[in-house]
């Protein structure tokens, strides 16, 4: 392991917790670019690796038929979303998300092709698989009978018709998604629940084919508060300096990195780039600034086969 974790953050809607809505100060709509640039800016103060943007086939993140009415719902584009943040920007990561289920290939690589390029080389995927049926609805199709198969295709379509450079990821719950991954990604996000539950993880994981795969922890934070005890990721409410403690002693326990989820943006980001960061600067060796040029694939320290 190197001496200093990776730390990204995962931005979804207003925050993480599913009123999210209910806590923000910020009154732009979820829709409003300049409410996407002004969380990018804050990520880039940070320092972070990337920030991956969420979105899914459904209007809410349950991604149920049904419409949650306490739940925000309707999900801007995160493709669209990453471009919008890429000219402001200069370093930053930006990994959006887009269902290769039902999607065709070429688009996907258009669309990522046009992102790695207007961000000069800081884009990723993190790959969404559809397996329900109301999805499979929209579409007017069935669930296929294997959407990790027509996935790991999808994505070496992408990487074909993109280059080696785009950066691939998957959030992985369970051996399936983990096999998925050591095929397809070149990092995996997961979700522990404490120390032994990332121990038995991480052997899953490496066990699945995946000891080349970079992978970063999600922990759900809050500085004010609003906890979700349905966070299928870990809930931290302590204080930044604890925060800090946390991500280096994950980082000692076997992960590249932790990816942070805002329980709402507007409060806990600006905490995350302006208390957290410098306290796991004091802590550990993470970077004081970014490398000039430096593309995603570079930063993550990923290899790349012609």
């Amino acid at each position: 392991m190197t001496a200093a974790p990776g730390l990204a953050v995962a931005l979804e809607g207003y925050g993480w917790h599913p009123d999210a809505w209910r806590h923000t100060a910020d009154t732009r709509p979820v829709a409003d670019g300049e409410y996407w640039t002004a969380l990018g800016a804050t990520a880039e103060r940070g320092l972070l690796d990337f920030v991956t943007i969420d979105d899914s086939l459904s209007p809410q993140r349950r991604r149920r038929p049904e419409i949650e009415p306490r739940w925000l719902a309707g999900r801007p584009d995160a493709v669209m979303l990453a471009a919008h943040i890429a000219p402001p920007t200069r370093h930053l990561g930006l990994i959006p998300v887009a269902v290769a289920t039902y999607t065709d290939p070429s688009r996907l690589a258009k669309a990522f092709a046009g992102l790695d390029d207007i961000s000069r080389g800081r884009a990723g995927w993190q790959v969404r698989i559809s397996s329900s049926r109301h999805e499979a609805e929209l579409f007017g199709r069935v669930p296929e009978e294997d959407p990790f198969g027509g996935a790991a295709d999808s994505v070496g379509a992408v990487r074909k018709m993109c280059g080696d450079q785009l950066v691939v990821t998957a959030l992985a719950h369970n051996p399936h998604v983990y096999e998925f991954a050591s095929r397809s990604a070149d990092l995996v996000f997961i979700t522990p629940r404490g120390d032994e539950s990332l121990a038995t993880i991480l052997a899953e994981v490496a066990a699945a084919g995946g000891g080349h795969l970079q992978v970063y922890a999600d922990l759900y934070v809050t500085f004010g508060g609003v906890v979700d005890e349905r966070s299928d990721a870990e809930v931290f409410s302590g204080t930044p300096a604890e925060l800090a403690a946390k991500i280096c002693h994950w980082h000692q326990r076997g992960v590249a990195g932790v990816r942070l989820r805002p329980a709402v943006n507007a409060t806990d980001l600006p905490v995350i780039a302006d208390e957290v960061v410098p306290a796991l600067q004091r802590v550990s060796a993470f970077r004081t600034r970014y490398r000039a040029g430096e593309t995603l694939c570079q930063r993550l320290g990923l290899e790349r086969i012609s």
